[in-house]
């Protein structure tokens, strides 16, 4: 097979590929279900606390929570909201040298 024809085979699979996340999303919308808030208490000491939105998406049937930070980005709670915003906020550079990253 020619460097074109891989070429041109490598470009149509990243276009259906792209085409299939485009259609999905679009059969499959994001849907605020609920929302809520949290108070997240620094572990710093001193830090005080902090207030954050939560909600609620429900993407084709499945339901996860997300919860927002400070600059207005939402993030996936993983189980725990306060944990995803102590991780994403004054914990994260923390959690990267410890782990050594």
């Amino acid at each position: 097979m020619s460097q074109s024809t891989m070429a041109a085979v490598a470009i149509a699979v990243v276009l259906g590929v792209l085409g299939f996340a485009l259609w999905y999303s679009q059969q499959h919308p994001r849907l605020v279900i609920g929302t809520g808030v949290i108070r997240v208490r620094s572990e710093t000491a001193g830090g005080g606390t902090t207030s954050h939105r939560t909600r609620d998406i429900s993407i084709n049937g499945v339901v996860f929570q997300e919860v927002e930070l400070p600059n207005g980005t939402w993030i996936a709670c993983s189980g725990e909201c306060a944990r995803a915003v102590r991780d994403a906020g004054e914990g994260f550079w923390d959690k990267k040298r410890r782990e050594g990253r």
